[in-house]
């Protein structure tokens, strides 16, 4: 008698998979080419990955250059299979514990210079019992990107591809989901300038300072001259700032005018113009940065003002009257 009821649901089983299988078949895998097996293809593998609030929050920032920022990403695995009596179990997945195996890859990177990859490239998640969404079980997957020295700063794309293959009666799946982060920004310029000058006092010199954009984004730099340049010197700058693209040269014109007083032959100063550089478009929480180029100005002549020089004759004149009239008094005495 036990073993009638035992035979008995077997068979039942087995017709109720047939059956199963080809409602679901008829209902929502037509026209699509079957995966082999008795069954196969019947039923559909469903993915959908979904990026922490943590990892969001993280990719809101500037990721600095050849620093690693790792994220993480839910991967949710689900099907359409009606519920399925244990023992089915065998029939549709040749198993009593069926696990899909889940692919993770990054692709289409834009911009380059990046490293992304996930830690674990398959995962295995476990079968539902029943079909639909909310019964669909979750792994994590962690994906590490590494912007390097040559990314620019600028928004950077990336798509996470999860994807599984047929498995006993489930047709394969493919999602993905594309995520933005920007590389961290790198100040630094190159300044080519004269390392001395000559200058005479009251002369006007114009010297050419070019500025080399070698920062991962645009840039906009401001040029002042500071100190005894701006103070002594009269310097100016022109223009007095531009937006220079990342790679390339901007070329500003500094005027000098030597000072009265510079002194004798040979008198160096050493003046220095500052450089503020601020990313463009700027990015929120970046304070400028600040860069000096220093010269000297060396004097080759002397300056003498013209009440100076008025002054030196009218004393020389009383000079010179006044020795004439000595001279004279000492003849006639």
């Amino acid at each position: 008698m036990v073993r009638k009821a035992l035979l008995a649901m077997v068979v039942l089983s087995l017709i109720s998979s047939v059956a199963t299988a080809t409602i679901a078949y008829a209902k929502s895998s037509q026209g699509e080419k079957s995966m082999g097996g008795l069954f196969g293809g019947f039923f559909h593998s469903y993915i959908d990955i979904e990026v922490d609030e943590e990892s969001l929050q993280r990719l809101n920032e500037p990721i600095p250059l050849e620093s690693t920022v790792s994220i993480n990403v839910k991967i949710i695995y689900w099907h359409d299979i009606p519920d399925f009596w244990a023992a089915r179990r065998w029939l549709l997945f040749h198993t009593p514990t069926p696990q899909q195996r889940i692919h993770i890859e990054v692709v289409n990177i834009t911009g380059g210079a990046i490293n992304a990859r996930p830690l674990i490239g398959d995962l295995n998640v476990d079968v539902p019992e029943k079909g639909g969404r909310e019964n669909g079980k979750t792994v994590t997957a962690t994906i590490s990107i590494t912007p390097l020295r040559d990314a620019r700063c600028q928004p950077t794309y990336l798509t996470i591809v999860a994807s599984c293959e047929d498995f006993g009666v489930l047709r394969g799946a493919r999602k993905e989901i594309t995520i933005p982060f920007t590389p961290g920004f790198i100040a630094s310029v190159s300044v080519d300038a004269p390392g001395s000058v000559t200058v005479s006092p009251h002369e006007t010199k114009d010297i050419v300072i070019k500025v080399r954009n070698v920062c991962n984004r645009n840039v906009k730099v401001l040029a002042e001259p500071v100190g005894e340049a701006r103070e002594r010197w009269g310097a100016s700058v022109q223009p007095s700032f531009m937006e220079i693209p990342a790679g390339e040269t901007g070329v500003f014109r500094l005027s000098i005018i030597g000072p009265y007083e510079l002194g004798w032959h040979e008198e160096i100063s050493t003046l220095r113009i500052k450089f503020t550089v601020t990313p463009q478009p700027e990015i929120g929480g970046t304070e400028p940065y600040i860069f000096y180029s220093d010269f000297t100005a060396q004097n080759v002549g002397f300056y003498m003002p013209l009440p100076l020089i008025a002054a030196i004759v009218v004393v020389l004149a009383i000079i010179g009257v006044a020795v004439f009239y000595i001279s004279k008094f000492r003849k006639g005495s």
